[in-house]
C-alpha cells in the first residue's frame, strides 16, 4: 500500500509535468501574463507537494490517521482551484476561484502544520 507521502510526492511531479508544459506554452505562444499562473503551477503545486510528500515520508506516523487523507486532498483541490483560479485571472477574467482557492490551500496548509505539531502523539 501507497504510503500519504508518496501520494504527494507523485502529485507534486504531476504538477512539474504541468507547470512545465504551461510554461512552453507561455513561451511559445508569447502569453507572459500568465507568468504568474505558472509560478503558482510550480511553487503551490510542485514545490510545496514534494515538501509535503517529503515531510510525511520523513515522519510517517503522521500518515496514520484519517486527517492525513483529508489534509492531502483538502490541499491538492485547492491548488487545482487556485491555480486555475490564477490563470482565469491573468486572462483578464474573475477572481472568484482563485479566492475559493486561496481559502482551501491556506487550510490544507494549516491542517498540515496542525497534523505535524501534533506528530508526537501519533503512532510511529
Amino acid at each position: 500500500m501507497r504510503k500519504i507521502g508518496d501520494f504527494y510526492i507523485l502529485a507534486g511531479l504531476i504538477w512539474l509535468v504541468l507547470g512545465m508544459a504551461f510554461g512552453i506554452w507561455m513561451g511559445i505562444s508569447q502569453q507572459f501574463n500568465f507568468a504568474n499562473s505558472h509560478a503558482h503551477f510550480n511553487l503551490v503545486g510542485f514545490a510545496t507537494s514534494v515538501l509535503f510528500g517529503l515531510i510525511y515520508c520523513q515522519y510517517p506516523g503522521m500518515g496514520q490517521s484519517r486527517l492525513a487523507i483529508v489534509q492531502f486532498w483538502l490541499y491538492e483541490i485547492g491548488a487545482v482551484l487556485l491555480v486555475a483560479g490564477k490563470a482565469m485571472v491573468d486572462g483578464g477574467g474573475s477572481d472568484t476561484l482563485v479566492k475559493v482557492g486561496s481559502i482551501v490551500v491556506i487550510l490544507g496548509a494549516i491542517l498540515m502544520a496542525w497534523i505535524f505539531a501534533k506528530r508526537r502523539a501519533l503512532p510511529a
